[in-house]
């Protein structure tokens, strides 16, 4: 299991909290609660008569729900008498519910108080640094305390009958006897002081329920598939006042409304439902480029890299203003809208988004290539990113000497991701738009994959090359990139299977998934961001592309792996951890600053299950396709998977299966299809 120095984080949209396992906010830089990115609650101590409590137990409940019991006193032989039980839940506020209770003896004038202080900091001020920002001035309006700074008003109210407030804080006496008990709330209340809704923006009224149930002998299915869900649902943001409805890319650090890590977890938890696709799909629509912005990178067409809700600007933009520094947004958002009509999205859903997709695949022709040589390319970003792929940390892209690349950079996985969209929107204009069109777009994913194998495939050392640099010279390093090219289909035949023997070799799979970088290359560090790090969804998009290609072995021994990781999480996969392998050391090693929960590693074990089922829906074709690659000993029953109109549910053993339940009109048929993309 994972140390009990972790931070614990409660999210439920714009507002989250992060304490340390005892439930306080310390002196961690990070910590405390937050709302739309701005810290109300810097501090917050709980104590025993002026004590910190010993922790009898802890357990998170979902994404927004934790629990504690602390001793409130003991009998000589140091056996508890009394306890402090806390129940903490999260929503658009923070309400704790305390409870004391005495077994034997009696209570007498005994004092728990919990302090606070709020600092109004904004949360990017603080990775990796404490504030500087003084405390703000707590006011008692009457038994509340409440603050303002920063275009935020927070309130903490106390609801109890002989509930004191001294000084920046609240006290609760207890004088009870064996048998007796006294509860307590604290609420802390966060308000923008101006938040009015958009015109014509209707709330809503919370994620639809998800009816997807998975039940397995080991209860490693049940439980990781459980625990997603439950996270993806706190990450889901509304912003009422810019008429926005997403989700989260990650808490603490990326609560705002992200491209490619919501397009790709839309993509990974499809099996649960549309909803998410679609709304993500919508909000990334509604910002995407119209001009030219050397300021923020904005271009016809392309998809945003970032937009923050909060009110500190990022990369020099004004918050609520998009930062489109991300290369491989836009062909994913084309990807991602054939997908989710392929799994049911209703037509005139998706065809009031086709001009969106067709525009975003303008944009990698016009626009992503720079030096007309074919593949979409990006420059560094002087006021934003340096690197605008995935691995955007600025010493990602190395050469097999360890030198950094120059740009302008190709990367392999970004022209997988440009061949599956040219594929993607081929078949969309088949279906919904102008068919005459879909000739012209297969023909220039044909010739992407020829070029691509010219010049990134490298048969001397059997590589498909991470990127090439402005030079046209490959990154010749063994990474975690050619999976996304297996996943996407660019990949086939001899160099697929060789780039599968390359990603599934002891250098580049670890017992917990794939490393970013080989362990055998110059620039190899465990726990270097990108440079060795193992990223839960990058290890899942590596499974679904060996899956894809064939090699079902490599396949299921990192599916795995992930689990294995996920268990040793708390069934909460962080962002990323360490690269280490188990013949280093027994178990997973956390990133100290990682993301958790974290979008698109939240839904790594939704991806995981398609995968493993190799469960292909076509609801216009009107056929589901499944050809399972579970071990042959596990077996599982899969139900509620939302499929057009209806549900899948199966029971599923090794590579075969039973349908229990069919969605109304579809087939559901043994075997594989090709993907359009």
């Amino acid at each position: 299991m994972v140390s009990h120095d972790t931070p614990l984080t409660l999210v439920r949209g714009t507002t989250f909290m992060v304490s340390d396992h005892v439930g306080d906010i310390g002196a961690a830089t990070h910590h405390g609660v937050f709302h739309r990115d701005v810290r109300v609650v810097s501090s917050l101590v709980t104590a025993v008569d002026g004590a910190a409590p010993t922790v009898l137990a802890s357990r998170r409940d979902g994404a927004d729900e934790a629990h504690w019991v602390y001793i409130l006193a003991a009998d000589d032989d140091g056996s508890p008498t009394a306890v402090l039980t806390r129940h903490r839940r999260v929503d658009d506020r923070v309400r704790e519910h305390f409870v004391a209770r005495v077994y034997s003896g009696r209570l007498d004038g005994i004092t728990v108080s919990v302090d606070v202080a709020t600092d109004f900091a904004e949360l990017l001020e603080l990775k990796g640094r404490a504030s500087t920002r003084p405390a703000a001035a707590l006011v008692d309006e009457g038994g509340t305390l409440t603050a303002a700074g920063n275009e935020i008003r927070v309130e903490y109210r106390a609801t109890a009958t002989g509930t004191q407030i001294a000084g920046a804080g609240f006290r609760w006496t207890l004088d009870l006897a064996a048998g007796e008990d006294q509860s307590f709330d604290l609420e802390i209340v966060p308000q923008l002081i101006d938040d009015e809704p958009a015109p014509g923006f209707e709330p809503g009224a919370g994620p639809a329920p998800r009816t997807l149930e998975v039940t397995d002998a080991g209860g490693r299915w049940a439980r990781s598939i459980a625990s997603a869900l439950e996270d993806l649902d706190g990450l889901r943001v509304e912003v009422p006042s810019m008429g926005l409805r997403y989700l989260g890319a990650g808490a603490p650090w990326f609560m705002a409304l992200f491209g490619r890590d919501t397009l790709l977890t839309a993509w990974q938890s499809l099996i649960a439902g549309p909803e998410l696709t679609l709304d993500t799909l919508r909000a990334l629509a509604s910002r995407q480029g119209r001009r030219e912005d050397p300021r923020t990178g904005e271009q016809p067409g392309k998809i945003l890299h970032e937009m923050r809700t909060g009110l500190m600007p990022v990369f020099g933009v004004e918050p609520g203003t998009p930062y489109y520094g991300s290369v491989d947004a836009s062909p994913l958002f084309v990807m991602v809208l054939g997908e989710a009509h392929r799994w049911g999205a209703a037509d005139a859903a998706v065809r009031a988004l086709l001009p969106a997709a067709r525009a975003a695949m303008d944009w990698c022709i016009e626009y992503g290539d720079i030096d007309g040589d074919g593949f979409v390319e990006y420059r560094a970003d002087e006021r934003g990113l340096a690197n605008q792929g995935w691995k955007d940390s600025g010493d990602s892209m190395v050469h097999a000497d360890g030198t950094l690349a120059t740009g302008p950079i190709a990367l392999s996985e970004v022209q997988g991701y440009v061949y599956a969209a040219f594929r993607t929107l081929a078949q969309l204009e088949e279906r919904l738009g102008d068919p005459a069109a879909a000739p012209g777009l297969y023909e220039r994913a044909e010739k992407l994959r020829a070029s691509f194998l010219e010049t990134f495939w490298l048969p001397d050392r059997e590589l498909v090359a991470m990127a090439l640099d402005g030079a046209k010279k490959p990154l010749a390093v063994a990474s975690s990139n050619p999976g996304h090219c297996l996943w996407t289909g660019l990949l086939t035949g001899t160099v697929a299977d060789a780039a599968a023997r390359r990603l599934t070799a002891h250098d580049v799979a670890a017992t917990w998934g794939i490393r970013t970088l080989s362990s055998t290359e110059a620039a190899y560090n465990p726990l270097g961001y990108h440079l060795g790090s193992i990223w839960p969804h990058d290890s899942a998009i590596g499974v679904a592309g060996l899956a894809r290609s064939g090699h079902s072995e490599g396949a299921r021994r990192l599916a795995d792996g992930l689990l294995e990781t996920a268990e040793a999480f708390e069934w909460r996969l962080p962002e990323l951890l360490g690269g280490m392998g188990s013949d280093e050391i027994g178990q997973p090693v956390p990133y100290p600053v990682a993301c958790s929960p974290q979008a698109w590693s939240a839904a790594v074990p939704l991806l995981l299950l398609r995968t493993m089922l190799r469960l292909e829906p076509d609801v216009p074709a009107g056929v589901v396709r499944i050809a399972p690659i579970l071990d042959p000993a596990e077996e599982m029953v899969v139900r509620g998977i939302p499929i057009g109109d209806g549900r899948l549910s199966l029971r599923v053993r090794g590579e075969s299966f039973e349908v229990l339940d069919a969605p109304p009109g579809m087939d559901v048929v043994e075997g594989v299809a090709a993907r359009a993309g």
